[in-house]
């Protein structure tokens, strides 16, 4: 037993002096506002168009398991849905809507998902409401009271045809844009107005409810408009290179296509033109990838090269 002892007492010691080499604070990882990964010692990787991202905050939530997915831009604050799961088989879970500070990254708090929303791929704003889409379920809220309580608070939730997804979700021109995450085949994009989507009417959106449709590529993780009306995807699929795409809003043509971070997800548009995007890679559950970029981040569009 005194020979068992000290040999748990020497591997214990040799895993302190591990812990202590690979600590994160022993690796020259920038100061970046937000909770800093306490799971994984690397350091940030290096990506795609490195100069044309300007501010760069830690992920909410890393700490507890989240994996980040939708994104969009709300007023002068970021917001982030993201659920829990840190495990490869788990693709849903306990799931929040986290609020940072557009201009320092502070969290200013966060709100709890009804749990039929374990996946919350797209977020958009219309107006002043707030949209979240899971696979084939829309909610509205009311931003201000789920703030304040810290429980969503619905409007109205809507179901969507499948074909529609909605993986993800963009806001233009009072249209609500819908869009399904597709690995093969040919998926589109759906235009449904405004009005369609009011709380009190219960009936199903579908395909036929769009006023224009349009043509995807694949692997698109999230989508939004910049403010000369043009639209922008993240593309991404795995520990795989990815790409943001310029789109022409019209008719779905490819106007650019540029490299962009690995496990790249949603993406928003600020009012200054600057886009917003989020990437899964470096969470719990995508540990395991190379690129290890679990960041909320800054785009400057006329600063990328194809």
């Amino acid at each position: 037993m005194a020979a068992e002892a000290a040999g748990l007492t020497r591997r214990g010691a040799f895993v302190a002096a591990a812990g202590l080499l690979f600590a994160p604070a022993a690796l020259a990882r920038p100061r970046l506002p937000g909770d800093e990964p306490r799971y994984d010692a690397r350091e940030l990787g290096a990506v795609p168009n490195e100069q044309a991202i300007g501010r760069r905050y830690w992920t909410p939530g890393l700490n507890d398991g989240f994996v980040p997915q939708g994104l969009t831009v709300f007023r002068d604050e970021i917001l982030v849905a993201a659920y829990r799961s840190e495990t490869l088989e788990q693709d849903n879970g306990p799931a929040r809507v986290f609020r940072l500070a557009r201009r320092d990254g502070r969290l200013l708090g966060s709100f709890a998902l009804p749990a039929t929303y374990g996946h919350p791929g797209g977020l958009a704003v219309l107006g002043e409401t707030v949209f979240v889409a899971n696979s084939g379920r829309l909610l509205s809220l009311d931003f201000a009271r789920s703030c304040d309580t810290g429980e969503c608070v619905p409007l109205g939730e809507r179901l969507i045809d499948k074909t529609m997804g909605p993986s993800f979700l963009a806001a233009s021109g009072g249209m609500l844009w819908f869009g399904a995450f597709r690995r093969t085949g040919a998926p589109s994009l759906y235009a449904v107005p405004a009005e369609r989507l009011l709380p009190g009417d219960e009936k199903p959106v579908e395909p036929g409810d769009a006023t224009l449709t349009l043509p995807l590529p694949q692997i698109v993780q999230g989508a939004t408009f910049d403010r000369k009306g043009d639209l922008w995807l993240s593309q991404s699929a795995g520990n795989r290179p990815a790409f943001l795409s310029r789109l022409d809003p019209k008719t779905g043509a490819v106007l650019a296509r540029y490299p962009a971070p690995g496990g790249i997800e949603d993406l928003g548009c600020a009012p200054d033109g600057k886009l917003w995007a989020v990437s899964e890679a470096g969470s719990k559950r995508w540990s395991r990838w190379d690129t290890f970029y679990p960041l909320v981040f800054e785009i400057d569009p006329g600063k990328l090269t194809a």
